[in-house]
Order: structure tokens, then C-alpha cells, then sequence
């Protein structure tokens, strides 16, 4: 099938997609080229994509004859996926997290067919849903429950009990079914499933589940918790009630006390009698409006009023009530049926419950929380009757959705990082960056200091959070450089003063450059803005530039002696520092070049062996 027809094709995708028709003709889409060499060009960036699978290829030396038989493969239906190789990481908690990591040619075909499915689900995924989607983060979903949920009187907190171990294969694809009317194609995906892993050099049938660190996993995640999604929304449909709270009866008691009063005032007042009485009056509609301020105007828990408020992000959610702790158990209640049923998931205990809004509940690193603050309000103009202005005051609004740092990951933060005792403000000596340089040990505290502050850049009072890991940090710092001069710490610190900053200068290339130390006030607190994605056409995004892998290596040269008999292979370094070393670096510093250079089998060998050609050495200098 020509490029331009499977461009126009997945761009109609989307718009079939928001129909409601079932989509057929996707195992055809999988049989043009295009669609794997888009593939490799995007997974082949990837941090780790270096990392081997089981068969330990990696996508150095990609060629487009292993791009040809791979599509060949797919489309006579000889594919068949290789296991993952499982790997553990180390989670939050210090349990350890299964990784699976697929081979690299299995990587190809998982981008391809992520890239169809994300045509056709990512235009009907939930406006609740933000994890692993283009233009959402973590931080996107926060700003939604800042935004949207003020007043929340209940917060449900949920975990999916290990979510990606235990989606049911089965049930995904009847829910790939019910869109896609394609068998071939979902056929695929079922042996993406099944593929199985190696553990220990043990093989392992997969039953269930999608194995963290392949290409598609997270997009399958979403499709199988988009049913989730619907069910939340059809159950605040349900929920919500009523326009408005009702009038509070105390507060309305008292405002018809202070009109009874101000009628008192003018009646007195058009009989011209002693301005003593109203003085009297107006100090008891004083006493009354003090008293008055105490209470709300309305109804907080008034049953006529209800809203139901969720977000999730990948399969941690949080659901806001405004209602009833009944309600808020009773709709805790019917989503663990929901998952058990439908989904064939459970909820952790330990990380699932209804929690009292105003105490918070943790989300995405975060303490969620309904905040009402506790001054008498903000002064505030208001149209009077008969013309002008007067002054009024404005009270706050209650149960305003605040995102506080928790003191615990502060904690975690610290020990982690081997930066000191956060308690008694003392920094310690980090041994493993004895090593390093001043400038090194800078760069290194920077980049971790900084980028856990700007992760709760949109906390609210996250500068008075961290002052003290601040300040922790930086006594670590004067402590490892003190060592590291051998010198004490307050020497280390004039050391490193520059005005009210404090650095290094080195020289690189005969220029000076300047390396700071970050600080809280270099942290730019805002809220998150949620990224303008622009209106580029599916064929647009998967347009080829001329720079691109596939484009170079369809050039057939050599990009380092010229050669054009081939055959050409895609060089992928390992490190940058390989870079660093060897003589083909001025042929990789463009962007699009940086990581990849297209050499023939001679060079290629050559370059891995540490020997370079005559040839080549005479073009690269």
C-alpha cells in the first residue's frame, strides 16, 4: 500500500473513532513499511533503547532489509513476539517493581500498532484521564482538581491492586472488539499478550497482565480503565443534584434581623428623633453581623445538593464528593464492584478509603485538601442602592482544594539522597562524589534538588516546604566540598561565594563558565499550564523529515568515508562518553545526528573494534 494512502487512511481513523463505527482494514495498515519505519524512528530515541532483549539485539546496526523482513513477517502472519526479559526495579517503598523488556524488533511492531490504536481511542479517552497521554501529566491532573473541585466534603482514595499484572486478557480484547472489527489485528495484539517471560532464564506464561516497559502497555492501560471512565461518568450523572445550596436558616435569621433593624433605622430617622437610637441600632446590627460571620450563608450539607468530581491518572484515581459520608461510602462501594465485575480487579486496603476532604488524602505524591481560610475575608466594592459605592466584606470561600507537600516524601527525599538528618539540619559528606570535581559536585546537587522542587513547583507553600532541605542541601554540599578541598566547611563556603549565590568558575575551550548552586528562589512557582497541542494531521506527525533514520539510511552513503556499494547500517552508541572518545564525533553534532550515524559494514566493524579507516580518518579531520 503507498505512503500517502495509509496517511490518508489513519487520518480518517479519529473521526471514525468519535462516530461510534467499528474500524476494519487496520491489518492492512500493518503491512506497509512506512508504518515500521515511523516505528523505528520514534522507539529507537528512547532512553533505553540501547537495552537488549532476549535475544540481545539491540537497534545498533538496523538495516532496511531487517526492516523488510519484519514487515514481510507481520503481513504473511509469521510474526510471532519474543518473551520480555523481566528485570526489577526498586519501587517507592523498597519492594521491587517487574520490568519487562521486549526485543528491539518486538519494540517496532508495538509502536506501529500503538500508533493505530492512539488514532482511534486517544480522540474518545475521558477529559478525567490523564496518564500517558500527549499533553497530560501528573501535574495536569492536579490542576484539574484544584480548578474544579472547591467545596469537596469527601475525597475517595484508590489503588488498583497490581493494575498491569492483572488485566485480564480476555476482557481487553472484547473491549478492542467493540471498535475494532478487524480479527487479524486484534488477533496481533492477543500474541503481544501472550508472548510470555524470561525470568532468571526461566520462561514464563503470561495469563494476565501487560508487562511494564513495553511500547504499548501504557495505551492498552488506558483502554482497559476507559470503561472506568464511562462508569464514573454515567454514575455523576446520576449523582449530581440541584443548581444551588440552600439558605442556611441560622443566617437567615440573623438577616432578617439586621433588615427588621435597618427599617427601625429609617423610620427613626424620618421622624427626625435622637440620633442615639440609631447609634444604639446600628451598634446591635454590628454585634449581629459578628455573630453572623461565624456561620455559613448556606446549607453545606444540604442533601438537594449533591456533585461528584473524579480524575485518575493511569490506575491511581481520586473521586470528590459534595454530600453525605454515606454517599461517599456508597460510591466507594459500587467502583470496587464495578472493577471486580466488569474488570476482574480489586483495590488495595491499605491505600483505599474515604477520607474527610478537609484532612486531605495523598494523590500522584501530593496531599489533597479542602482548605478554608481562617480570616474575617478581603474588603470588596459593591453597587448601593441610590448610586455610588460602598465597602463590603468579602468572605473566603470555603473548602478551596490545596496541594501541600508531604512532609514524608520531604523525609524520603533526604535519606535517599544521603543528604543529612532534615531534623537536626545537618549535612553529610556524600563519599561517592569524592571523586568528582567542583563543578561535578555542583551539577550533581542541582540536578537533583532541582528536580525534585520542580516537580512540587505548583504545590501551594512549597518554598516554605523545602526550606529546610534547602538548607540541609546546602550544608551537604559545603560538607562534600570541604572534604573534597580538604578544608572546613565554612572555608568551603567562602570558597564557593559569589555575591549572594554561591559556585564555581571554570574554563571551557578558553571561556568562562559559570556553575551555580540552585536555590528555592531560582524555583518559578506558577501553576501548571496545561500544553496547546497543536492541530497537526495524523499524516503530518508521521510525515518523514529529511533528516530522519530510515531517510539517511535509504541514502545509501556512508556518513563517515563516503562508501556507496553498502551494505549500511544504522550506528546507535551505547554512551555519550563513546562519543566523546572516538574520531566520528564532528559527524554527529547536529541535533537529529547527535545519537546515530549511518556506516557501512566496514566502518561499522571497524568502529566498534576501536580502528578506524585511512579513509575516514583523512574526512573526519
Amino acid at each position: 500500500m503507498q505512503t500517502a494512502t495509509i496517511l490518508r487512511r489513519i487520518e480518517k481513523l479519529p473521526a471514525l473513532s468519535r462516530a461510534g463505527k467499528r474500524i476494519n482494514g487496520l491489518h492492512r495498515l500493518m503491512r506497509s513499511r512506512c508504518l515500521y519505519e515511523r516505528a523505528y524512528d520514534r522507539v529507537s530515541r528512547n532512553r533505553g533503547a540501547m537495552t537488549p532483549g532476549v535475544d540481545g539485539q539491540t537497534f545498533d546496526g538496523m538495516t532496511l532489509a531487517r526492516l523488510d523482513r519484519l514487515t514481510q513477517g507481520v503481513a504473511e502472519g509469521r510474526y510471532r513476539p519474543r518473551p520480555v526479559r523481566r528485570v526489577y526495579i526498586p519501587k517507592g517503598n523498597g519492594k521491587m517493581r517487574p520490568l519487562g523488556i521486549p526485543t528491539a524488533d518486538d519494540r517496532i511492531v508495538q509502536e506501529a500498532a500503538r500508533m493505530i490504536l492512539a488514532a482511534i481511542y486517544e480522540p474518545v479517552f475521558s477529559k478525567h484521564s490523564h496518564g500517558f497521554r500527549a499533553g497530560r501529566s501528573c501535574h495536569t491532573a492536579l490542576e484539574e482538581i484544584r480548578r474544579t473541585w472547591t467545596g469537596a466534603k469527601w475525597l475517595i482514595e484508590a489503588d488498583v491492586r497490581g493494575f498491569f499484572d492483572n488485566i485480564d486478557h480476555d476482557i481487553l480484547l472484547s473491549l478492542l472488539a467493540r471498535r475494532i472489527d478487524d480479527p487479524v489485528f486484534i488477533d496481533l495484539i492477543g500474541t503481544m499478550l501472550k508472548a510470555g517471560c524470561m525470568d532468571e532464564w526461566k520462561f514464563e506464561r503470561t495469563y494476565s497482565g501487560t508487562p511494564q516497559g513495553g511500547v504499548i502497555s501504557p495505551l492498552l492501560a488506558n483502554i482497559y480503565l476507559h470503561e472506568l471512565d464511562l462508569f464514573m461518568e454515567e454514575m455523576r450523572a446520576r449523582f449530581d443534584k440541584g443548581v444551588k445550596r440552600r439558605a442556611n436558616p441560622a443566617y437567615v435569621v440573623q438577616s432578617q434581623k439586621i433588615a427588621a433593624l435597618r427599617k427601625e433605622i429609617d423610620a427613626i430617622r424620618a421622624v427626625g428623633a435622637d440620633e442615639a437610637e440609631v447609634r444604639t441600632r446600628l451598634a446591635r446590627i454590628e454585634a449581629i453581623n459578628r455573630d453572623r460571620r461565624k456561620i455559613s450563608s448556606v446549607d453545606q450539607m444540604d442533601p438537594n445538593f449533591r456533585r461528584l468530581r473524579y480524575c485518575r491518572y493511569a490506575d491511581d484515581f481520586l473521586v470528590g464528593v459534595i454530600g453525605s459520608k454515606a454517599d461517599a461510602v456508597r460510591i466507594m462501594a459500587d467502583i470496587q464492584h464495578f472493577l471486580a465485575d466488569r474488570l476482574n480487579l480489586t483495590v488495595s486496603p491499605e491505600k483505599t478509603g474515604v477520607r474527610d476532604a478537609s484532612r486531605g488524602s495523598p494523590f500522584l505524591g501530593f496531599h489533597v485538601c479542602a482548605f478554608t481560610l481562617r480570616s474575617p475575608g478581603t474588603m470588596a466594592g459593591r453597587q448601593a442602592v441610590g448610586g455610588g459605592m460602598r465597602r463590603i466584606l468579602r468572605r473566603p470561600t470555603r473548602g478551596n482544594i490545596k496541594l501541600w507537600v508531604p512532609r514524608d516524601r520531604v523525609y524520603a527525599f533526604c535519606r535517599r539522597k544521603k543528604l543529612g538528618n532534615l531534623d537536626m539540619r545537618n549535612g553529610r559528606v556524600r563519599p561517592q562524589l569524592m571523586e568528582s570535581s567542583l563543578a561535578e559536585i555542583i551539577v550533581a546537587y542541582n540536578s537533583e534538588f532541582r528536580g525534585f522542587a520542580n516537580y512540587y513547583a505548583i504545590a501551594d507553600g512549597v518554598k516554605a516546604s523545602l526550606d529546610k532541605l534547602e538548607l540541609v542541601m546546602l550544608r551537604s554540599l559545603f560538607a562534600t566540598v570541604a572534604c573534597r578541598r580538604r578544608s572546613t566547611r565554612r572555608q568551603a563556603e567562602e570558597y564557593l561565594k559569589m555575591g549572594s549565590d554561591h559556585g564555581v568558575i571554570t574554563v571551557v575551550r578558553g571561556e568562562p563558565r559559570v556553575h551555580k548552586v540552585w536555590k528555592l528562589k531560582h524555583l518559578i512557582v506558577k501553576t501548571w499550564d496545561n500544553p496547546l497541542v497543536d492541530s497537526i494531521t495524523v499524516g503530518s506527525r508521521l510525515a518523514q523529515s529529511p533528516n530522519d533514520l530510515v531517510t539517511r539510511l535509504s541514502a545509501e552513503q556512508c556518513e563517515a568515508c563516503g562508501d556507496t556499494d553498502g551494505p549500511f547500517e544504522m550506528h546507535h552508541p551505547n554512551r555519550l562518553k563513546d562519543k566523546r572518545r572516538d574520531q566520528l564525533t564532528p559527524w554527529v553534532q547536529s541535533a537529529r545526528r547527535r545519537r546515530t550515524v549511518v556506516l557501512c559494514h566496514k566502518c561499522h566493524v571497524a568502529h566498534h573494534g576501536g580502528r578506524m579507516p585511512v579513509r575516514m580518518e583523512s574526512r573526519v579531520h
